[in-house]
């Protein structure tokens, strides 16, 4: 039932004539045994480590070599890409200073400019050219209650007006012209929260730059609209005179002589930011000194109505004598008004006569400088006396019924040489001019 109980072994050891014997139990022989097997495999393992230990130390060393010379690639494209990133931060420096030192020589050059245009502005303020700096330009001209003129003849009513002024040209509605020095962006208020931001010093700056760069622009573009508006008007207003004297035959004095064809030509140039500011100043500044010596020739002509407001009773042409009833040429033209009406001078002059003068009565004669005279006659009494200078709306005597009349009225001439002109012509022109040339 039971396994077989091991027994113990004997070992005899003899030498010589000695014998001597052991009993060796199993338990230590398997103990010896194993540890014969343990003492030969650790000898075996450390022999085979003896032999590998070189390849496994040398595949070591080249896995540490690779992984330096991985680190020191990574190392080196590191300070490359740091190396990149400050030579770049270096160029956006000197590109944001080069920017800056632009945006302040621009602002300096456009402070000069202006200075300029806002003198022009001023001048042409003068001669009665208005242009808006930081409120809208107006949409409608004013109302001039007085310079009306009846051409019906013979009636009260029906009067038609005259005056009003000249609208301005419809180049910006809102015009914008500020002054560009010590100019700033719009600034953020007080009160507003401020948004996180992580920009850098040099990305605030050229932010900066391009809104101040930004606002330059606009004020470079107003300010070149401004200069187009005042050439533009001060042209316009120029070409409205001369054409109003070309109608009247008149030649202004100092102007010279207008040819049927004035050539014109030369190479086409384009605009651009050197040369656009210049041409376009010099441009306005031709224009304003043209209109003012324009003016200056139309206020010569008798253009303004002698009684404003007052209805015509007799015009100009043939008519049937009052006195004799038959056709006579009627020289001048009739305004009714009660007596003691102020006349006034219709143009600056100098008068060439004062007194009684025959049919016409008491009467005043203005020889203009455009070469027209002026003649009022049927005056009760003259307020002026012969050499005197008179600008447009002197009084220069009073409605009366003297010499060959029918009641109190004001009978108005013009004449070149000994040849009478129409008066009526002339009114009506001043519809067109009168606005320009008294402002």
């Amino acid at each position: 039932m039971f396994g077989k109980r091991k027994e113990p072994h004997r070992v005899i050891i003899a030498r010589g004539e000695t014998v001597r014997s052991f009993t060796i139990s199993p338990w230590f022989a398997g103990l010896a045994t194993g540890v014969g097997l343990l003492f030969a495999v650790g000898y075996i393992g450390a022999t085979a480590y003896l032999v590998l230990r070189d390849d496994i130390i040398q595949s070591s060393a080249e896995r540490q070599a690779q992984m330096q010379l991985s680190y020191e690639d990574r190392i080196a494209q590191l300070r490359a890409k740091v190396d990149r990133l400050t030579s770049r931060r270096v160029l956006e420096a000197q590109s944001i200073d080069e920017r800056l030192t632009a945006v302040l020589s621009r602002q300096q050059d456009l402070d000069s400019r202006q200075s300029r245009v806002a003198s022009l502005i001023e001048k042409a303020a003068k001669t009665g050219i208005r242009v808006a700096i930081g409120n809208p330009m107006p949409q409608s001209k004013p109302d001039r209650p007085e310079g009306l003129l009846a051409f019906g003849a013979g009636t009260d009513t029906g009067d038609t007006g005259i005056g009003g002024m000249p609208e301005p040209i419809d180049l910006m509605p809102d015009l914008q012209l500020r002054g560009s020095q010590g100019a700033q962006p719009p600034a953020t208020p007080v009160n507003a929260p401020a948004a996180p931001s992580t920009a850098t010093a040099e990305d605030k700056r050229a932010s900066l730059i391009e809104d101040v760069s930004g606002s330059l622009a606009r004020m470079d573009t107003e300010a070149n609209l401004a200069l187009e508006v005042i050439a533009t008007s001060a042209e316009r207003d120029h070409a409205a005179i001369v054409g109003a004297a070309d109608r009247l035959g008149l030649r202004l004095a100092g102007m010279p002589a207008r040819t049927a064809t004035e050539g014109t030509g030369g190479p086409f140039v384009a605009l651009t930011a050197e040369n656009g500011f210049d041409a376009r100043f010099e441009r306005a500044e031709r224009a304003l000194l043209a209109l003012e010596k324009v003016k200056q020739a139309a206020r010569g002509i008798p253009v303004r109505s002698p009684i404003a407001g007052a209805p015509i009773s007799s015009s100009f042409g043939p008519r049937l004598d009052p006195f004799m009833g038959r056709m006579a040429m009627h020289t001048g033209t009739d305004f009714k008004a009660t007596r003691g009406t102020p006349i006034q001078a219709p143009g600056m002059g100098k008068v060439v006569f004062a007194g009684r003068n025959g049919g016409y009565g008491k009467s005043v004669e203005i020889e203009h400088p455009s070469g027209v005279v002026s003649r009022f006659a049927h005056m009760s009494r003259i307020a002026v006396t012969k050499g005197q200078t008179v600008t447009a709306r002197d009084t220069i005597g009073y409605v009366g019924s003297t010499g060959r009349s029918t009641g109190p009225h004001l009978h108005y001439e013009i004449r070149i040489g000994d040849k009478p002109l129409n008066p009526a012509r002339f009114l009506t022109a001043g519809e067109t001019i009168t606005p320009i040339i008294e402002n």
